[in-house]
């Protein structure tokens, strides 16, 4: 069985106390997750990556405070309504960082990561693969060195909340500078082993109730014979009385539930780790 942990948002923009869109990630949740990590053959990151001109932010008519901005666009950060002394990184948070810490690496950016405010007309990529390679400080990932088996922990750039999916953009044609394939690291794992009856897939991250269960349920689609975990105290809940989650306690019971119809396993770490 191959052990593969997924890391979903777990960027210093959403977990650290001055992240500049902090979820209440608590330092319990950020040890458990670099415990859970420990057990890994595979690690995967998934985190959004923006430019500062997202149709998500706030200040530009979405939802969202300004968040995971690439390392070229985190200037005048006040325009964006980020508060000084704030973070917009999208870079794993200190803890988990150190956990990968000598792996071998590469970064992986699906073809429509670049296209995230395409209204029609000639498509104008948001940044470019040296943006975000910059970002994180690795390079862009071998496929064939990942098939090999060469690769122990992959950075792979999202913008949509299921991790796991792609999105078609052959319609956008050929663009300098951009990936001609949509491929992410899921697609690779696909080639490898199919349904993934020799995985077992431990996921944890921000928010449970939106990126992280999506992820899940998008991986339990693409891999119905592999295993897969969502560790309960190594995901930080959305508390929050307008969606009926007005206590951890209840988005906690309403996870398991969703869980549950899906068939993923929603276990503490120490059920993981049989403690």
């Amino acid at each position: 069985m191959k052990t593969i942990n997924v890391l979903v948002d777990w960027g210093k923009s959403f977990v650290d106390e001055n992240g500049s869109f902090y979820c209440g990630t608590t330092e319990e949740q950020k040890n458990n997750a670099v415990r859970i990590n420990e057990r890994a053959d595979l690690t995967l990151f998934l985190t959004d990556v923006h430019p500062r001109d997202s149709s998500e932010f706030i200040s530009n008519g979405g939802l969202y405070p300004a968040h995971n901005l690439v390392k070229g666009d985190e200037y005048n950060l006040e325009e964006l309504d980020v508060q000084p002394g704030q973070t917009t990184s999208p870079q794993l948070t200190d803890k988990l960082l150190q956990s990968v810490q000598g792996k071998s690496s590469g970064l992986i950016v699906p073809r429509h990561v670049f296209f995230q405010n395409y209204e029609g007309g000639k498509p104008r990529p948001a940044f470019s693969f040296e943006d975000v390679e910059d970002t994180f400080g690795v390079q862009r990932l071998d496929p064939e060195d990942f098939l090999e088996g060469k690769i122990e922990y992959v950075i792979n750039a999202k913008h949509m909340f299921n991790g796991s999916a792609t999105q078609a953009t052959d319609f956008l044609g050929e663009v300098s500078g951009v990936p001609s394939a949509e491929m992410n690291v899921f697609t690779l794992l696909k080639e490898m082993y199919g349904q993934g009856e020799e995985l077992s897939f431990d996921i944890t991250g921000v928010v449970m109730g939106i990126c992280v269960y999506q992820t899940g349920s998008g991986i339990r689609q693409m891999f119905p014979k592999a295993d897969i975990n969502i560790i309960a105290d190594a995901a930080t809940h959305l508390v929050y009385d307008p969606l009926g989650f007005d206590t951890e306690q209840s988005a906690d019971d309403a996870a398991r539930r969703m869980c549950q119809q899906v068939g993923i396993n929603y276990i503490t770490t120490a059920e993981y780790l049989r403690e």
